[in-house]
């Protein structure tokens, strides 16, 4: 019986070694996080922030615009990684227009500044077109594609004439550039996980969510039992 019972004893010590180690090292990192400066220290490696729920951001439309990336993620349009306008309807395309940016939803069009600052909304008070599909170039003026029909204008975008025309260079959507992606999951979520967050969720077992408290919780139960089997054991020898 003794002799089983310290055979089980090894080899669940060891066992549960491992989990003293974690806690032990953990702990000594808490204890000095000032010193450490785990607060100001980031973890960013992908696996990690999927597990957090902060993985790459994904953007609902992508328009390249010369050196800019127009996008929109759920009602904020960006320009780049910077927040500019929100809009409640999906942009469909933009074009550079002379000394202004202009973004295309299905019944506006906002116009941006060349410093991707927001100028003011276009509807059809003013006269735009609506139920726009696309908008586009031709010969430097802007054109809008709707359902009833094609539609072209001046610099000023104030008068609007019915026309067909062949060649006009459409507004298309294209890929997130990586390293706007990067810079809009750091608008998002910052620079990552903390240090300190991350030892501290090891530390306590969040690292597994419910899991891993209930695993602590086990842990915790087995260190009692190896702590009374081994003082039996103990006295017995006595």
């Amino acid at each position: 019986m003794i002799h089983r019972l310290r055979s089980w004893h090894r080899s669940v010590g060891a066992l549960a070694a491992l989990f003293v180690l974690i806690l032990a090292i953990t702990g000594v990192m808490l204890n000095h996080t000032l010193d450490l400066k785990l607060e100001q220290r980031h973890l960013n490696w992908p696996w990690l922030l999927a597990h957090y729920g902060v993985a790459d951001v994904t953007a609902d439309r992508v328009y390249l615009l010369d050196d800019n990336v127009i996008s929109q993620i759920d009602e904020q349009v960006f320009v780049d990684a910077h927040p500019v306008v929100k809009s409640l309807k999906p942009i469909i395309g933009g074009i550079h227009l002379e000394d202004i940016t202009v973004i295309a939803s299905d019944d506006a069009l906002i116009l941006l500044s060349p410093e991707g600052e927001y100028i003011e909304t276009l509807g059809s008070a003013i006269g735009i077109p609506s139920h726009i599909q696309n908008i586009g170039l031709f010969h430097g003026l802007p054109v809008l594609q709707t359902r009833n029909g094609m539609w072209r204008s001046d610099f000023l975008l104030e008068q609007w004439e019915k026309i067909s025309l062949q060649g006009v260079s459409w507004s298309e959507p294209t890929a997130m550039p990586d390293s706007v992606g990067k810079a809009l999951g750091r608008y998002f979520h910052g620079e990552g996980i903390t240090v300190e967050r991350f030892v501290l969720d090891l530390h306590n077992g969040h690292i597994l969510g419910a899991l891993g408290v209930w695993l602590l919780d086990f842990f915790g139960a087995l260190l009692v039992i190896l702590s009374l089997s081994g003082l039996w054991m103990w006295l017995r020898r006595g």
